[in-house]
């Protein structure tokens, strides 16, 4: 007559082997690594965009480009003269830049003594920037995002008549993508 000793006396001794070469591969692997491989550098924290303010031009100096181009623009457009231009941003612009991203999804099954199923799922997302080779390593650009226009305000001779004042705010709307109800154009004293 065979005893049963439990739960252990029925899996094959080939599957403790496997259990005991599963673990120390994951034990060794974390010991070892290649001679060749370049130390790592530490990882910046993960997101999706990354705003850098440039060092080229700040908030005020986009806002004072704006205005001086729109000014010049507005000028040639027949019935407008003197134009003055306030523009507003959000903020400065935005640099999107290229990222690997790995995402793995674990789900583990368990099924304990009185028959019960347990559903166990992890979830980890790792995310790094990518770097361009060379003597200088700088992260790779995908787009640079304009500031957005918060408002515009325009003060000109000529805006008191409607036509020109349809095509001033026509203008600004196609131009700069600004709304129709941020866009304020007055007429200018005389």
């Amino acid at each position: 007559m065979k005893m049963d000793t439990g739960i252990f006396s029925r899996v094959p001794k080939w599957m403790y082997l496997l259990a005991i070469a599963g673990v120390v591969l994951i034990v060794s692997g974390s010991f070892l690594t290649p001679t060749n491989s370049q130390p790592k550098l530490p990882e910046p924290p993960a997101q999706a965009k990354t705003e850098i303010n440039t060092d080229s031009l700040s908030m005020a100096e986009y806002e004072r480009l704006y205005e001086k181009r729109l000014a010049e623009i507005l000028n040639q457009i027949q019935g407008v003269t003197d134009a003055t231009v306030m523009v507003n941003l959000d903020s400065t612009e935005e640099v999107v830049l290229a990222s690997n991203k790995q995402n793995q999804r674990t789900n583990t099954t368990e099924l304990d003594k009185q028959g019960g199923n347990r559903t166990i799922t992890t979830f980890n997302e790792n995310e790094q920037l990518v770097m361009t080779n060379g003597s200088n390593d700088h992260p790779v650009v995908l787009r640079t995002i304009k500031p957005h226009v918060r408002g515009v305000l325009v003060v000109a001779k000529g805006a008191e008549q409607p036509r020109v004042q349809m095509m001033i705010m026509e203008s600004i709307e196609r131009v700069l993508e600004v709304p129709p109800h941020r866009i304020s154009i007055q007429p200018k004293k005389m």
